[in-house]
């Protein structure tokens, strides 16, 4: 027992001696430095972190209006010398996790660090999982964490992605007092706009940052709109007027996997046309359905896939015939490996995405030029 008094005396002493050292932290809005992979600016949308313009709200569906409100493929880029980052968000629902996806792929950040000129992970950190006591169900969480610590003294580029399947109303970047953060420049060069399903906006991966257009980000150093709308990539006209409003380098169309065959041989053509009516230049790349895990024994599933792909490729040909100029085809075949690179058979992991990236990028690498 005497024993047990002395170590507990010890112990307080300790704590008195060598109290718990406390960071001031400054915070800055994520909204001033910048958010990048956004297709419409901050003027036209209503919050910052909004994949869609509000003016879309009435002419789209009201589940894919909700959809765009995800902040899939959206990011923060900055530089600083700070010795540690933290950073604060608040979700605009309060579902953070699936029965499938994670809490950090739903609604957690994921941080990219660049050094030497090549993108790193650096670290992922999910919401807080409980609500503030006394809150009342469906608050949105609040989550402040820290991020990466113990930073040496240099000037780094970071990126942070944000959540794949919540949106967020706030993020703040907190660096200790003292401290600089600044804006890093998007690209000079025009970014891609990928229009697609699930697979684009990020179902399965595991962290934000692993979807397979931020990966094309990273690599091709340019900007990547990810206009993925889960379940809901049905190539409407609404979508297409929408689309048609920005500016890219190219444009990539992955829907087949949300649409029937009869809806494809229905609306490619007039799709496609619009767009190419308002910008006449900008490449277009029709991508195949994928070639899913399964279908090696699913014989329905293999023929669904066969005949939406030659409806796909119908239609691409009728394009072609009508004269409409500087269209691509990209084959769907083994887009994410084999079986081992899926969640479920159909929605890739974040080794399928790096596998979709590895085939996408060779394809889309030429047609982007000296697009500026």
């Amino acid at each position: 027992m005497k024993n047990c008094l002395i170590w507990v005396f010890i112990s307080i002493l300790s704590v008195q001696a060598f109290p718990q050292q406390t960071v001031e932290m400054t915070w800055h809005n994520a909204a001033d430095i910048g958010i990048g992979g956004k297709g419409w600016p901050n003027s036209e949308t209503k919050t910052p972190f909004d994949r869609l313009p509000s003016k879309a709200q009435k002419p789209v569906s009201k589940e894919l209006w909700e959809r765009s409100i995800n902040s899939a493929g959206l990011s923060v880029t900055f530089s600083t010398d700070a010795s540690r980052i933290d950073v604060r968000w608040r979700l605009r629902h309060p579902s953070i996790s699936t029965p499938v996806l994670s809490a950090s792929s739903v609604a957690g950040m994921d941080l990219y660090v660049r050094e030497g000129g090549r993108w790193t992970w650096a670290a992922v950190k999910p919401p807080n999982m409980t609500r503030p006591a006394g809150s009342p169900v469906g608050t949105p969480h609040v989550t402040e964490v820290a991020f990466v610590q113990s930073l040496s003294k240099a000037q780094r580029e970071f990126r942070l992605y944000l959540p794949l399947y919540n949106g967020v109303d706030r993020v703040e970047i907190g660096i200790p007092k003292g401290a600089e953060i600044k804006a890093v420049p998007a690209s000079t060069g025009k970014p891609v706009v990928i229009y697609g399903s699930s697979i684009i906006q990020g179902f399965g991966a595991s962290r934000a940052g692993m979807n397979v257009g931020s990966i094309l980000g990273r690599r091709l150093n340019r900007e990547v709109i990810n206009l993925g709308f889960s379940g809901l990539c049905k190539m409407e006209p609404e979508l297409a007027d929408l689309l048609a409003e920005l500016d890219p380098a190219l444009f990539v169309i992955d829907c087949l996997p949300n649409m029937t065959a009869e809806e494809i041989t229905q609306r490619t053509v007039s799709f496609v046309k619009k767009i190419r009516s308002v910008r006449p230049n900008t490449p277009i790349l029709m991508v195949e359905h994928p070639n899913y895990a399964h279908t090696s024994w699913d014989v329905e599933a293999r023929e669904s896939i066969k005949e939406k792909n030659a409806a796909f490729l119908q239609q691409f040909n009728r394009l072609q015939k009508d004269r409409v100029t500087g269209l691509h085809y990209f084959k769907g075949d083994h887009s994410f490996g084999d079986g081992d690179g899926t969640l479920d058979g159909v929605h890739p992991t974040d080794l399928g995405y790096t596998y979709y990236a590895n085939v996408l990028e060779p394809a889309i690498r030429p047609l982007l030029g000296n697009s500026k």
